[in-house]
């Protein structure tokens, strides 16, 4: 199933890439995270940011990073947008999709992911960006991504970062007072939120909401073909 969906954003980048006959004259986009420090067992937040003077409609990253040392949860987007990362065990591939285009023109937060870490130490997150798009299906050209790296430290360590969730606040359960009880609800917690998708309703109307951008974009191209063959027919018409 989610190789489905998958399948369904890549099919969609391709019809949009096909419309676009030249690149969009812009100086690129840039894409960036930030450097983060957490405590071991805690749930943090890696923001992805992009800028560029165009607004972007559509982007796929590939992340990679250590997985001894820290585990992806969940992803999310603003509502006028689509986020979707699929984990095949090695690389963490992620599709964004806006259908209008985000402005980007000042670091903008496209989506954030959610990760677990599992052990202490350093983990480079590393990524690349392909197939950008801008909000007139242009190929836009991405000049650079520039990546964070997260540090892990034992429980009860000062450094902390304003993207960690603690234990003690929005995940803490009513019935553990313990620390280790504590924790362990926020993994269970969190832990269902990777099953968003198993929802079929959710599914079908991910599917949907794709599956008619999709048909869009198709029949402007066909509308684009008819007039070309018109205009065609015309000047012949006229040579005559």
């Amino acid at each position: 199933m989610k190789r489905f969906v998958l399948l369904m954003f890549t099919v969609l980048f391709i019809i949009f890439s096909a419309v676009s006959v030249f690149a969009a004259d812009t100086n690129g986009v840039t894409f960036k995270t930030e450097d983060i420090n957490c405590d071991k067992g805690r749930i943090f937040k890696v923001d992805v940011k992009a800028k560029s003077s165009e607004k972007i409609s559509a982007v796929l990253l590939k992340f990679t990073y250590d997985r001894n040392i820290i585990e992806y949860r969940s992803i999310s987007t603003d509502s006028d947008s689509l986020a979707y990362a699929y984990d095949n065990g090695s690389t963490l591939n992620v599709s964004y999709l806006c259908k209008d285009g985000k402005n980007i023109d000042n670091d903008t937060v496209i989506l954030t992911l959610e990760f677990k870490a599992t052990a202490e130490g350093q983990s480079n997150l590393q990524y690349t960006a392909y197939d950008c798009v801008n909000s007139s299906a242009e190929s836009v050209e991405i000049s650079q991504c520039s990546s964070g790296k997260v540090s892990v430290t034992k429980q009860g360590s000062e450094k902390s970062n304003d993207n960690e969730k603690s234990d003690t606040t929005e995940y803490k359960s009513e019935n553990n007072e313990s620390t280790g009880n504590s924790e362990k609800s926020s993994i269970d917690e969190l832990g269902s939120l990777n099953g968003k998708f198993s929802d079929n309703t959710v599914f079908m109307l991910i599917v949907g909401v794709i599956c008619g951008l999709a048909v869009g974009v198709l029949c402007f191209m066909l509308y684009l073909s008819v007039i070309k063959r018109k205009n065609k027919a015309k000047e012949e018409k006229d040579r005559h």
